[in-house]
């Protein structure tokens, strides 16, 4: 194990993985900032509101992050078979037609952008609309970084996803809403940053994409095989900091809803420290599965990190809650430091959750996924059920990802890994 670390710090790609690392970690701070920002600036009951829109917001990109991965998934397969600019290729016919994809759920906003408004007890829909807009520049800025991730471009991915967009939604956010446009200037700063940053994520691989005629026939590149894998990953991810924000704000709404969002916030934390740990597993672990190569010590030594690096942040959510809620938020938002710890550490098992699905997904291990999707959606049941009180919420996201943990390890443990360790 220690060999094969010592291995991947003396390669390229070990730099910029820790560009990657750096800039995901810049990038995360800026959303939280961003967040941090527009709770001060709307106060706990327009906040509240905001912290649905954008947990909106947050599943389109999750969902785009989903189609990142199979992209980058697939891309890094050609790669290893037949070069980088087959690959390209292969992902231009298949962006194209999943860009188009994209415009669906951006249609569908805008047709029940009344309906939503409602469901969110607001009276003006023209955030909805600015959401659905900004919904689509998410989703195919994220295509374009799943070439990105698959030719193992982590400079350009870092640059683009988590430098570009984060430090635009930041300055622009703050801009609208001191200009006076309050919940419509907020949602406006995801459109206008995305959009922006989709043009330079572009930019950044320019070459690679002008080379692409250069390289043998394309590969197959149907993309039912992506599409699939992306809606079962994005169910998952989806829960912890989203749906459960939404479904908080449906039925607390006011300043319990914005109290809810404010924890969610700070467990965003747990959750995007080790993001850059599943990025740079996913096409590492699917090019060495493709070579037949072992990988469970890329798994173990993600798990590893991931768990240093959020369980390090539930520690802190556990002894200062009352400091961390009143320095970021203040004192308007003192009573979200109750649960806080619980909360956090829900969030940590969820991020070992994510190595563990990445993984799963880098390896054709599908199974794994529905069953995560299986307990995400008995999540969401138990918390419509149980949603007489906020605690009881954050239970069923910490027993339930619990579960989600003991039945992915434990299959990797003892059926994957003993099996190679046979072999």
């Amino acid at each position: 194990m220690a060999g094969l670390f010592t291995r991947l710090l003396k390669q390229d790609l070990a730099s910029q993985a820790g560009f990657l690392l750096v800039t995901t970690v810049t990038g995360y701070a800026f959303s939280y900032l961003y967040l941090v920002f527009m709770g001060r600036l709307l106060g706990p009951e327009v906040f509240g509101i905001l912290g649905a829109l954008f947990a909106i917001f947050y599943i389109a990109c999750l969902v785009g992050q989903a189609l990142r991965g199979a992209i980058a998934t697939r891309v890094a397969e050609v790669k290893a078979q037949a070069g980088e600019a087959t690959a390209v290729s292969t992902f231009i016919k298949q962006g194209i037609k999943i860009s188009l994809l994209c415009l669906v759920p951006c249609i569908a906003f805008i047709i029940a952008a009344q309906p939503v408004a409602t469901f969110f007890h607001l009276s003006d829909r023209g955030p909805i609309i600015i959401l659905a807009f900004s919904l689509f520049t998410a989703l195919v800025l994220d295509i374009v970084q799943g070439l990105q991730q698959g030719l193992q471009k982590f400079r350009a991915l870092g640059i683009s996803g988590y430098l570009t967009s984060p430090g635009l939604k930041v300055v622009l956010g703050v801009g609208f809403v001191l200009a006076g446009w309050g919940l419509s200037g907020a949602v406006g700063a995801l459109f206008a940053s995305t959009a922006i940053a989709t043009v330079v994520a572009l930019v950044l691989v320019r070459k690679p994409l002008a080379g692409r005629a250069k390289g043998p026939g394309q590969h197959s590149s149907g993309i039912g095989p992506i599409l699939l894998p992306t809606l079962i990953l994005a169910i998952f991810l989806s829960m912890p900091t989203s749906i459960d924000v939404i479904l908080v704000t449906h039925y607390f709404g006011g300043t319990d809803a914005g109290l809810y969002s404010a924890m969610a916030t700070v467990g965003k934390v747990v959750i995007f420290l080790p993001m850059a740990v599943s990025f740079i597993l996913l096409p590492r672990a699917t090019e060495d599965n493709t070579l037949g190569r072992d990988t469970s010590k890329i798994l173990l030594w993600s798990l590893a990190l991931v768990f240093l690096l959020s369980g390090s942040v539930v520690i802190v959510c556990w002894a200062f809650p009352g400091l961390i809620v009143n320095l970021f938020f203040g004192e308007a938002y003192t009573g979200a430091k109750a649960l806080l710890g619980f909360y956090a550490a829900a969030m940590l098992v969820f991020s070992l959750n994510s190595v563990l699905i990445h993984y799963s997904l880098a390896v054709r291990q599908w199974w794994l996924m529905i069953l995560a999707d299986a307990v995400t959606i008995l999540e969401v049941v138990l918390i419509v059920l149980r949603r007489q009180t906020i605690s009881g919420i954050i239970w069923v996201l910490l027993f339930g990802n619990l579960l989600i943990f003991i039945f992915s390890l434990g299959y990797f443990v003892f059926n994957r890994f003993g099996r190679s360790n046979r072999d």
